[in-house]
């Protein structure tokens, strides 16, 4: 199956990942833009359960999946409603774990028209998307909430991909086969950031673990049941850190050529445009500059050298050598 894709366009294969802060409008606007010049097919981007819930939430995403309809959407669905989740924070589980399968329903209803495929969480093998060492060390409960929804989406005909682990771990991925999850699943999803590590600065993969892409879509592949494996998030960012300022410029344009030879049937780059620096990261406000410089392009819309390197690729007519 993947051989047969790698003899398919680059276009049919690589995408880009994008998140949109609530009510972010402008940031819509621009990304559409500039996916419309690199002739995307593919995006992967997000509903967040817990926006959703937020007095405008649904006017917000009502918005957003609408003005994202003409490109064939990857949509994952996370981050809890604090006002339901046991630790009062978007990463921990709600205290009913029905209600995940129930939003998922909601979002197909509301918005099965805009977008290809669902992602089953995020990242739930990190701690900062699901809190598993405070509240579900053997991920129990996120087995049988991700089981629940994946029934759902199943019953009513939509692909589902189980979200992106990081780090690629075929114990974590036979643990979800145990719990029943890979028999709702159509895809199992990884992560991976080579080149995103420093000494004594963070990191975002560690050295020691990084063999390459086949490496990793091996380790996958052999706990996943016979699923296909994607690779819904890899990215470099264009910040030397030592030096604090915008650099890296050809490393990332040749991480992005090899993700997109990676043996897999989809691959997302992480990201489209920088963040915001005005905006808050996921860890805090320029905890880490890394996560604001992940961009094809920067915040205010001028390309890299990786954004013509990725239009290049999807312009292409096969897949053959990059």
């Amino acid at each position: 199956m993947v051989e047969a894709a790698e003899r398919r366009p680059l276009r049919d294969k690589l995408g880009v990942c994008q998140w949109f802060h609530f009510e972010a409008y402008d940031d819509v606007k621009l990304a559409v833009q500039q996916l419309r010049e690199l002739d995307i097919r593919h995006l992967r981007t997000g509903i967040s359960w817990a926006d959703f819930h937020r007095p405008a939430g649904k006017r917000w995403y009502d918005w957003q999946m609408a003005a994202l309809r003409e490109f064939e959407v990857l949509l994952s669905v996370w981050h809890t409603p604090p006002s339901i989740s046991v630790s009062g924070a978007c990463a921990g589980p709600p205290r009913r774990l029905l209600d995940y399968a129930d939003f998922i329903g909601q979002v197909i209803d509301e918005y099965g028209d805009s977008f290809e495929t669902l992602e089953l969480w995020n990242e739930p093998n990190n701690r900062y998307k699901w809190d598993f060492p405070n509240w579900d060390p053997h991920w129990r409960l996120f087995g049988e909430m991700v089981r629940e929804a994946g029934r759902v989406a199943g019953d009513r005909g939509r692909r589902r991909i189980l979200g992106g682990m990081i780090p690629v771990d075929a114990d974590w991925l036979g643990l979800m086969g145990r719990y029943g999850v890979l028999e709702q699943v159509d895809a199992v999803a990884i992560h991976g950031f080579p080149e995103m590590w420093w000494p004594n600065h963070p990191n975002w993969d560690w050295y020691s673990r990084w063999h390459g892409w086949q490496e990793k879509v091996v380790l996958a592949a052999g706990a996943a049941a016979g699923l296909p494996v994607w690779l819904t998030e890899t990215g470099l960012a264009t910040w030397d850190l030592d030096q604090g300022v915008p650099a890296r410029h050809d490393l990332q344009t040749r991480q992005l050529e090899l993700a997109a030879a990676a043996p897999v049937e989809r691959v997302y780059w992480y990201s489209l445009l920088d963040l915001n620096p005005d905006r808050d990261a996921i860890e805090g406000f320029h905890v880490d500059e890394n996560e604001y410089h992940l961009g094809l392009s920067t915040w205010e819309g001028s390309n890299k050298p990786a954004w013509w390197r990725m239009q290049q690729l999807l312009r292409r007519q096969g897949a053959g050598r990059l």
